[in-house]
């Protein structure tokens, strides 16, 4: 499974980056993919913009540092995934791409190549849905527009079937826990 996410990162700089739907079913795998897809980036030279709940940090927080040297580590921008969607205390998709697009201007006007990592977590809102639809897709556009590699991952069982229809529409890459594909 290590070799997954390595695979699919080289596939995807070879076509100038890609929006992954990334629903996972197994917390140790979600876990062990996230670790590699930081690790990929950074010694593929890449900035990564990591977005995540502080649960799961602990644990990949100890993994990168017996994995990546400091000067690797200070490639990784870590934020709390709730901070980061919540920032103005609700989900707006244009708030929310704002604040993204701030947060990694500074390493695209630096010239610098970025990855990105978001954990998507909050209840099963049907209203929401739309909202997070539009999001994915102004931030399908701007992937693609730069060449960034952006996972996008859901818990599976969280995450309602009609939503996980949405979310494939606007992605361009399904990521399991065990393969991907690309969508279009």
């Amino acid at each position: 499974m290590m070799e997954l996410v390595p695979e699919l990162m080289k596939n995807l700089k070879q076509t100038n980056g890609g929006h992954i739907f990334y629903p996972y079913g197994n917390v140790e795998s979600y876990l062990s993919n996230a670790i590699s897809f930081i690790v990929t980036a950074v010694k593929n030279g890449d900035h990564v913009m990591f977005v995540e709940n502080d649960r799961n940090l602990l644990h990949i927080n100890k993994m990168l540092k017996k994995q990546l040297s400091h000067d690797e580590l200070a490639k990784v921008h870590i934020m709390n995934n709730f901070d980061f969607y919540y920032s103005n205390g609700n989900f707006h998709p244009h708030t929310v791409l704002n604040y993204f697009l701030t947060n990694i201007a500074p390493y695209h006007e630096a010239g610098a190549s970025i990855c990105t990592w978001g954990l998507i977590e909050w209840g099963n809102d049907q209203e929401i849905h739309n909202e997070i639809a539009e999001y994915k897709s102004k931030l399908n556009q701007y992937i693609l527009h730069n060449g960034v590699i952006s996972v996008c991952a859901y818990d599976a069982r969280r995450t309602p079937e009609s939503l996980k229809k949405l979310l494939m529409e606007c992605h361009g890459v399904l990521l399991t826990d065990k393969e991907f594909r690309f969508l279009e």
